[in-house]
């Protein structure tokens, strides 16, 4: 490594970091400010890296503030299984000379069970605690896992993960730890958008929230706060005083997700579930298949439906011009075909088509056969 590109960002031109270039004999070089193509290759794996860290805290609806972890797990991974351009190598196996196992790798957010190693467990008490898995370690071979019950973060080995079913309702609500909403930065708590505006009401001090009890000086503990709805519009003050400005009231932008019943519009009683609609659509579609395979061509000719597969099949031969007719040549014969029938099945096992296909008899080619 010859040299280090940089945006202008305060964070970079700090002395101490120009000592660290300097000592290992760096050139520290900079882009120009407000010009981000010029350090397109690293804006372009920030964003790969942000995009990814948000999917994995999306799946399993993991708090915003998991989000360091969500982005070490990214380019932890980012470097054993993207290929670097024209060499054909993951970033690990340009360093170390061998193929990265991923056998180990996790769902990022899926429920983990870590093995209690306490001295004294009673005889029926469980030997487990329930975890959210968070990531991997970089200087040893065993994981991150939040304990949800003593909320802090714990790097063990002995630990078994459940990836298979998805979550109704997360695991963070279930223990009473902060929601999906909680913001990432400080500075984004106690912000109010009060829109266009002429005059601004003074903010109204941020309420602590009641939803996160983490221990102060954890590894990932953080204090969130909300405003209430009220605490968002801004108050009429008295028109009486001389020069005084005035604001008027401003809605709330937040949407409400249970409506009452009175404020919404037309009948909410009748109402189409799912499982109605997919059973509507099975009887609806079933009735348009057939639910056998025949055994043979004058089995399949006995239902309808067969009868369209078989004639779908043709006209895709002749659509396809898939044969010509031609006078065979002398003293062959040629080779008899064959209706093959299979019945397709969805991901629920029934049946939603009719499959004929006519094959050539391919195993009695030869001799006089043509």
């Amino acid at each position: 490594m010859r040299a280090i590109r940089s945006d202008n960002g305060g964070e970079f031109r700090k002395s101490r970091f120009e000592n660290f270039c300097r000592d290992l004999g760096l050139e520290h070089q900079f882009s120009s400010p407000y010009t981000p193509p010029q350090n397109g290759v690293v804006e372009r794996k920030n964003r790969t890296l942000v995009e990814m860290a948000r999917t994995m805290l999306d799946e399993h609806r993991t708090p915003r503030r998991f989000w360091a972890e969500a982005v070490n797990t990214a380019y932890y991974i980012a470097n054993r299984i993207f290929l670097r351009a024209f060499l054909g190598k993951t970033s690990y196996e340009l360093r170390f000379g061998r193929q990265p196992s991923v056998k180990h790798l996790r769902a990022f957010g899926c429920r983990c069970f870590v093995l209690k190693k306490a001295g004294h467990l009673d005889k029926f008490e469980s030997r487990c605690l329930d975890g959210i898995f968070l990531g991997y370690t970089s200087n040893s071979r065993a994981f991150r896992v939040w304990i949800l019950e003593a909320k802090q973060v714990v790097e063990t080995c002995e630990v078994s993960f459940d990836e298979t079913m998805p979550y109704t309702t997360p695991a963070f609500e279930i223990s009473g730890d902060d929601e999906e909403g909680t913001p990432i930065f400080e500075d984004e708590e106690g912000v109010v958008d009060v829109g266009d505006v002429g005059a601004t009401a003074p903010a109204a001090a941020p309420a602590p929230s009641a939803t996160s009890s983490d221990d102060e000086g954890g590894p990932l503990s953080t204090t969130s706060s909300s405003l209430p709805r009220q605490q968002a519009q801004a108050e009429v003050g008295p028109a009486e005083d001389a020069g005084e400005v005035t604001s008027e009231i401003v809605p709330s932008r937040q949407v409400q997700r249970d409506q009452p019943p009175h404020r919404m519009i037309g009948d909410i009683h009748p109402r189409v579930t799912r499982s109605s609609v997919n059973s509507l659509a099975f009887f609806s579609h079933s009735a348009y298949v057939a639910s056998f395979e025949p055994r043979n061509v004058s089995h399949a000719l006995s239902d309808p439906n067969w009868v369209n597969a078989m004639h779908e099949e043709l006209e895709n031969f002749e659509r396809n011009h898939v044969w010509d007719l031609v006078e065979p040549p002398p003293n062959c014969r040629p080779i008899g075909t064959k209706w093959v029938f299979k019945n397709k099945q969805g991901e629920d096992g029934m049946v939603v088509r009719n499959k004929a296909r006519l094959v050539a008899r391919g195993f009695v080619e030869g001799g006089d056969r043509l």
